[in-house]
Formats: C-alpha cells, sequence, structure tokens
C-alpha cells in the first residue's frame, strides 16, 4: 500500500496530530455546539475539517520556528501552500473530518442520556 518505508510514520504523525488537535480545538467546539443544541451529524464533519486544517496550520508554522525560520517567512509559505487545495485541504481537513466524525458516532450528543 505504501511504496516507501517513511510514509507509515508520516501516517502515523498525522493521526497523533489530528486527535491532539480534536482534543485541543475540537472539545471546546463540542462544548459549545452540545450548549447550544447543535449536534447534527452533519455539523461533525465539517467541524473536524476546520481543525483539521487549522492543526495542520499551527503544526506547520511552529514547526517552521523551530527550524530557524521567521513567522512572516512561514506565514507567506503557508499562504502559498493553502492556494493548492489538494496539498493543505483535503489531507489535513480530511483526517480531521474522520476523526471527529467517529468520535461523534462514538459519542453520539444527538441522543438523550437516560437518567
Amino acid at each position: 500500500m505504501f511504496p516507501y518505508p517513511d510514509q507509515r510514520g508520516f501516517i502515523i504523525i498525522g493521526a497523533i496530530l489530528a486527535y491532539g488537535g480534536v482534543l485541543m480545538l475540537g472539545m471546546p467546539a463540542f462544548l459549545i455546539l452540545r450548549a447550544r443544541k447543535r449536534t447534527a451529524f452533519w455539523i461533525a464533519p465539517i467541524v473536524g475539517f476546520g481543525v483539521g486544517v487549522l492543526t495542520f496550520s499551527i503544526f506547520f508554522i511552529l514547526c517552521g520556528l523551530s527550524l530557524g525560520q521567521s513567522l512572516t517567512f512561514m506565514w507567506l509559505r503557508l499562504h502559498r501552500l493553502a492556494a493548492s487545495w489538494s496539498s493543505l485541504f483535503f489531507p489535513a481537513g480530511g483526517l480531521g473530518a474522520v476523526v471527529v466524525t467517529t468520535l461523534w458516532l462514538i459519542a453520539r450528543p444527538d441522543r438523550e442520556r437516560a437518567a
């Protein structure tokens, strides 16, 4: 499935970042949406897509800063990368959507809890 051995490591790192992003960014979004009774299934992939893109963007900028690049340089690189939808939005957003949708299916916030 993966022709290069290093690709498996990137998939694992991507999944760890996706779940970390959901924990740090998606959980507050979930609590806000649940308080406002916005728990329909279709909301989960949309929020997850946004969380995935935002998590990737934060990681991309922090990784560049840790390698000695300036914030302006990294911001411009991210902007240039975002111009190509297929390289930023679909992989990062798609993974975030899958993670949040999976967690939604486990938690099922649309159902009332039995007392």
